[in-house]
């Protein structure tokens, strides 16, 4: 999983569903890695500044140069709460900003990697919103962006939705797991 995710080329929207923090932060890595071997950027959709700082710390990763140069950022999942009013999210100017991130750092970068803890976007949505929400941001982009989506499978079990979680799968074009891979173009 890691070497795939290190060389996981631009246009792609994954997903991985992880079963404990210490696989969130190995997918986070592995990620950065292929960010950094690549010229690319990397964007954390993260719901706090604590989840993120709690993930570089967790990596072990000093993010003082990488954020100082714009390699590496956060990009609060409370930004597009903010910008509805706290209203429930829109899926129209989430999918926009999204790819908007596609457009961040051309010039300096080759393209932005985006690494989203979306299981949090259920706290702001309803599981059937987030399927429209990945079925509209398409399998693939047209963009320098690759997006991985990943989600805590215990969390949503717990919540009592494998069901959407075997949906989720349907809206991405890779789903990468520990030992195995699958382009679902």
């Amino acid at each position: 999983m890691c070497e795939y995710l290190e060389t996981l080329p631009l246009g792609s929207h994954g997903i991985i569903c992880y079963d404990t923090e210490d696989e969130l932060v190995q997918v986070f890595s592995s990620y950065l890695k292929g960010a950094l071997e690549r010229n690319e950027a990397l964007r954390l959709i993260a719901p706090t500044q604590d989840a993120y700082a709690d993930i570089l710390r967790r990596a072990d990763i000093d993010a003082e140069l990488l954020e100082g140069d714009g390699r590496l950022r956060l990009w609060p999942m409370t930004e597009l709460i903010a910008r509805t009013g706290g209203k429930p999210l829109d899926i129209g100017s989430v999918t926009r900003s999204i790819r908007k991130l596609g457009q961040d750092g051309i010039g300096r970068f080759k393209g932005t990697r985006v690494i989203s803890l979306s299981v949090h976007y259920l706290d702001y949505i309803s599981p059937d919103k987030l399927l429209r929400l990945e079925n509209e941001l398409g399998r693939t982009f047209d963009l320098p962006l690759s997006v991985i989506c990943t989600y805590d499978g215990r969390e949503l079990i717990k919540r009592g939705l494998g069901e959407v979680m075997l949906g989720l799968f349907r809206h991405h074009g890779r789903i990468i797991g520990k030992e195995l891979t699958l382009d679902n173009l």
